[in-house]
């Protein structure tokens, strides 16, 4: 059981089963399903979204908001540096997965497993470093006045896509990952927004691993 202590961790948790999930997915590819390639594209770009918008937001605001702190952030220089091996990454595994609905065969799918599992590795090493290093210091100063700050600019820019980073968060998540996520957001908050506002990941992104 994983002990979230801020709504970081809990993100983290829905990609590193994000990742796994394309990894079996692209390892069982059916040969030659335009059908498959495409709804594995969709669920690709979705994910992609998500890991850039963390990522970026991070730099633009929460990471700005501890410098606002007296906390000690000499790791945010080296976490700063794995974001960017993250991204190189994170492109290749893109390019790859775009390759699949224009060539939807075995192999095609083995070089985008190939890139999404190397992305996973790096992507896996940082967050492992992260909830070392600096998620307890996050942890020790999220009531700060900047961080605060920070959570709502964060919640303002994200406003459009809440509900369906919710139900991505919720989706295949374990009881302690929900039960953090309820600790960040009470739980009729998390209805009104998937139920109104989470209909794409459910409609689209959804049903990719009910059948995988």
């Amino acid at each position: 059981m994983t002990e979230h202590l801020t709504m970081n961790t809990i993100v983290h948790a829905a990609f590193r089963r994000t990742i796994a999930r394309f990894v079996g997915a692209l390892d069982t590819f059916p040969d030659g399903s335009r059908e498959r390639a495409d709804q594995l594209e969709r669920a690709w770009d979705f994910a992609e979204d998500e890991i850039h918008h963390h990522h970026d937001y991070e730099e633009q605001y929460f990471w700005p908001a501890l410098q606002q702190t007296d906390a000690d952030l000499r790791v945010v220089a080296e976490l700063d540096g794995e974001h960017e091996a993250m991204r190189a990454a994170l492109g290749a595994a893109s390019r790859a997965m775009a390759a699949l609905p224009l060539d939807p065969t075995t192999a095609t799918a083995t070089v985008a497993r190939d890139a999404v599992a190397h992305l996973g590795t790096v992507l896996g090493d940082h967050l492992a470093h992260e909830e070392r290093d600096l998620e307890p210091i996050s942890a020790a100063y999220k009531n700060a006045p900047p961080m605060k700050t920070a959570l709502r600019q964060v919640k303002k820019a994200h406003f459009k896509t809440m509900g369906n980073t919710i139900e991505w968060l919720k989706d295949g998540a374990d009881s302690s990952d929900i039960a953090g996520l309820r600790k960040e957001l009470p739980p009729p908050v998390i209805f009104l927004f998937t139920r109104i506002a989470g209909r794409r990941y459910r409609r689209e992104i959804a049903p990719t691993w009910a059948t995988s």
